[in-house]
């Protein structure tokens, strides 16, 4: 009966030890899957927030991107405006020069000038077209004298501001010196120093 007592607790010790040793390896498997599994929830999580930044940041990039364009568009427009207007105000006071020059005693003199320095463009020339804006027209006599013996015939002009214009059919050559071709030479190299235009490529 002794014999199998201690048989019996010698049995049950070997269960008992087997028991924690497989207990111990399920632990150590469990701890193992836990860590695993963490592990994997962890770089899914980092790879998820990783594509959701990217996503996000590439997004906020276009929309900041477009934000900044329309400001820099809108900007570029105020500028053109102003400048526009700046060319605008800035003739408007040349005009009002202008005519308060053509309205002085210096101004026929000047026109005599005028002529003469056409007239070195037209060599040999003998008979010419004289050309004045209307308010000019009653100095085409003192003006044709200044150039005797060229034979000149006048008339009316297209421009408005002032200044001559001579015509040579025999040269087949037109010099402009009216006020209105300078100005409007002036207006071009104006747009040009000043940047009056907005290219595309400024947009």
């Amino acid at each position: 009966m002794q014999q199998q007592m201690e048989k019996l607790l010698h049995f049950t010790d070997a269960v008992m030890k087997n028991a924690a040793q497989e207990s111990d390896e399920l632990r150590r498997q469990l701890a193992d899957t836990r860590t695993k599994t963490l592990e994997k929830a962890r770089e899914e999580a980092q790879e998820a927030a990783r594509t959701y930044y990217d996503r996000e940041a590439a997004r906020i990039r276009a929309q900041a991107g477009r934000e900044v364009s329309m400001h820099l568009m809108e900007g570029k427009r105020k500028i053109y405006l102003r400048r526009k207007e700046i060319g605008q105000e800035v003739f408007e006071k040349v005009r009002q020069r202008i005519a308060q020059y053509t309205a002085s005693p210096e101004y026929p003199k000047h026109l005599e000038a005028l002529l003469a320095a056409a007239m070195k463009q037209l060599p040999g020339a003998r008979r010419v077209s004289l050309r004045l804006r209307k308010e000019d027209l009653p100095l085409a006599d003192r003006l044709a004298k200044t150039i005797a013996p060229v034979k000149v015939e006048y008339e009316e002009g297209s421009f408005s501001l002032g200044g001559l214009a001579l015509r040579c059919p025999e040269l087949g050559l037109r010099v402009d010196c009216s006020f209105d071709n300078q100005l409007e030479e002036l207006a071009s190299h104006f747009a040009e120093s000043f940047g009056l235009s907005v290219s595309d490529d400024e947009l």
